[in-house]
């Protein structure tokens, strides 16, 4: 599987990469690309089953997507570590990325969810309750399956155009739940504490959070920003966050050559 690149900005730029999570496609970066395109090169990609194009009945798996994404940035930018860019279940595979090839990555900025999470026992329930929902629609597929999953995004206030949600987009909620039933979940990424530079901005106003505590304290010990916005799981739509989004582009710029044959 390969992934599509869209790019825009110099070539001889830093390159930071958007990966975006459910139901969203790459549009959901437009006006964050389109502010920083003329100082870095912005590269996108739209995963499979999402913009409404129905290309693989089962999906894919997690590793499956984070070997793909690897190769991206890897054609991208074969010489120099990007800067990510990660929402929803962008984080989740981003952090593997980095986690398993952090030669590739120079610094990561997380959106709502964290590289740890720690939910009370509501909490779980509430996770249960709509990810299992989402699973069933998947499995059920066809207009029914579609209707499941259209009427989450629109609970959610999700962003994306109702017309491309579909039930074959939500691979991702079968594949970790493989990994819970499985225990690789908590194995993948339980020694995930990276040491780049870090950005965590998450929204207050939803039903229950996606990171620990222990993860704001790691960000917060060694350097890096977390800050908690007053807006739903959709961080990159809330006003305040592009200026958040320069001023730690600014702060950090990283230095991108690295070796690759000695990670």
């Amino acid at each position: 599987m390969r992934l599509e690149p869209i790019l825009h900005g110099p070539e001889s730029a830093d390159t930071i990469v958007f990966i975006q999570g459910w139901p969203d496609d790459a549009s959901v970066w437009d006006e964050h690309v389109a502010r920083l395109s003329p100082r870095y090169r912005c590269v996108r990609t739209t995963l499979p089953n999402f913009d409404g194009r129905r290309t693989a009945r089962w999906g894919y798996s997690n590793d499956e997507i984070v070997e793909a994404l690897a190769a991206l940035v890897r054609e991208v930018s074969p010489n120099a570590a990007v800067t990510l860019v990660l929402h929803d279940w962008g984080c989740f595979w981003g952090y593997r990325l980095h986690h398993r090839y952090p030669e590739l990555v120079a610094r990561v900025a997380g959106l709502d969810i964290g590289g740890h999470v720690e939910p009370g026992p509501g909490a779980v329930l509430g996770i249960m309750a709509y990810q299992w929902w989402l699973v069933a629609a998947f499995l059920i597929d066809g207009a029914i399956g579609d209707w499941m999953t259209r009427s989450m995004a629109k609970a959610m206030q999700a962003p994306m155009p109702t017309e491309k949600i579909t039930s074959w987009m939500n691979y991702p909620y079968r594949n970790v739940w493989q990994e819970i039933f499985t225990g690789r979940a908590r194995d993948e990424t339980a020694d995930y504490w990276p040491r780049v530079p870090l950005l965590f901005v998450y929204g207050r106003k939803k039903p229950f959070p996606f990171h620990s505590r222990k993860w704001i304290e790691h960000i917060e010990s060694n350097g890096g920003t977390a800050l908690g916005l007053d807006c739903d799981h959709w961080v990159q739509r809330d006003p305040a966050f592009a200026a958040i989004l320069d001023r730690w582009l600014d702060a950090t710029q990283p230095a991108t050559e690295r070796a690759r044959t000695n990670p």
